[in-house]
């Protein structure tokens, strides 16, 4: 497919395909996940998650064990009943008892929130459940982990990679329509740049992803709009993609080096204001910084932490940083008027799902490492205290739109 190039801070510009040239990615699900990339309303919107100027809800997931298991050490990891709960503002709407054939596990990257709705995975022996808010939708053969999810209407569309392997699966209520054996896809449901769908996103009225064949250095890259691949025969020969992304029916490809800067992570951020990257860069001096370049006015990288392993979150308003310390707290850095913030006490950051930032809000939740001390989640200028014998597992900032 040949797509036009608009070089990133607006050096060149033709209507179609952007190149990002200098901009790369951010977490991923694991770290065979990590290898695979190099170093509202039922119709989900599109991917630049809008700033908070309406109300703006906080969701959050918990898992709730009997008060006498130790769940750290987690010795009787699959036979301890659990309860899974998803919570809005601090009141509970959903309490789920786990069970043989319950659609979800206790592990803390399989409870995605998404329109205010629980959406949930379970590997079986040799199958994989999919859930929405206790209730079994679909499964399907095989263990995989979801990448991304987008609910239609009545229609639940997925992409998963197995656990094992190369390859990945585009389903539509478990069906497939799109499956590759050698093929890894752009994105997860823990990358904060790609929001709550993770991979999956609307697109020009089309579900979107976008994956790679081959070797990084050498590999095909292709777009998927609902289900059809189409193969992109502009990207620069021998050029590591470090991200790749539809938005406004163009393709946004970020490569490795802009201007005066190295990169070696990244991820692309679309928004109603231009395009932002976020990203592991060079500098200089052998080290790494976690930063920030703006389409606005050819700005330069904005330092944003040191922290080669920082999880970054981005909106038109502000930037952050978050990042497990050596002294095992949990802390995060504000780039725009929001300073830095520490847990204060040894806490787990299980993934890039357990803060959300919307707007200039921002949300976190910190798991103490303490057993006895419940989560707490900070969310904005306040702090909820769970009040449960277990760990949040994820949160979500949901933005309601004026009708």
């Amino acid at each position: 497919m040949k797509t036009p190039t608009l070089l990133l801070l607006l050096a060149a510009t033709v209507s179609g395909c952007i190149s990002l040239d200098g901009l790369g990615r951010g977490p991923s699900r694991t770290d065979s996940e990590r290898n695979d990339h190099p170093s509202s309303d039922e119709r989900t919107p599109d991917l630049p998650g809008p700033a908070a100027t309406t109300d703006t809800t906080l969701y959050y997931t918990a898992v709730r064990f009997p008060d006498s298991y130790d769940w750290q050490r987690d010795t009787a990891y699959g036979k301890v009943g659990f309860e899974l709960l998803l919570c809005r503002e601090g009141t509970t709407l959903l309490t789920l008892p786990n069970g043989p054939e319950a659609p979800f596990c206790a592990d803390p990257d399989r409870h995605h929130i998404l329109d205010g709705h629980l959406y949930t995975e379970r590997m079986l022996a040799n199958e994989t459940l999919i859930g929405r808010d206790g209730v079994e939708l679909f499964r399907f053969d095989g263990r995989e982990f979801l990448l991304g999810l987008l609910q239609d209407g009545e229609d639940l569309h997925t992409v998963s990679r197995p656990v094992s392997g190369k390859g990945f699966s585009y389903r539509v209520n478990g069906k497939p329509l799109l499956t590759r054996s050698d093929g890894s896809v752009f994105g997860s449901l823990t990358d904060p740049s790609y929001g709550p769908g993770g991979a999956l996103y609307r697109n020009d009225g089309q579900v979107a992803f976008c994956f790679r064949s081959g070797y990084v250095t050498t590999a095909a890259h292709y777009l998927a709009r609902d289900g059809k691949e189409i193969h992109l025969d502009n990207i620069l020969p021998g050029r590591t993609v470090l991200d790749l992304k539809q938005h406004d029916d163009q393709t946004l490809i970020l490569y490795p080096s802009f201007m005066r800067n190295v990169m070696y992570e990244g991820r692309i951020w679309p928004g109603e204001r231009g395009y932002a990257v976020t990203g592991r860069f060079s500098d200089g001096t052998g080290g790494y910084i976690q930063g920030l370049i703006e389409s606005s006015g050819l700005s330069d990288m904005r330092p944003v932490c040191r922290e080669e392993s920082a999880v970054m979150y981005h909106s038109a308003e502000e930037t952050c940083a978050v990042y497990l310390s050596q002294d095992g707290t949990v802390r995060w850095n504000m780039l725009d008027g929001g300073g830095a913030g520490s847990s204060g006490e040894p806490c787990h950051f299980f993934s890039g799902a357990c803060a959300a930032l919307a707007g200039s809000r921002f949300a976190i939740a910190l798991t103490p490492k303490d057993i006895h001390r419940p989560p707490r989640i900070l969310n904005g200028s306040r702090t909820l205290d769970t009040g449960i014998y277990g760990y949040v597992s994820s949160v979500a900032l949901e933005i309601s739109r004026p009708n």
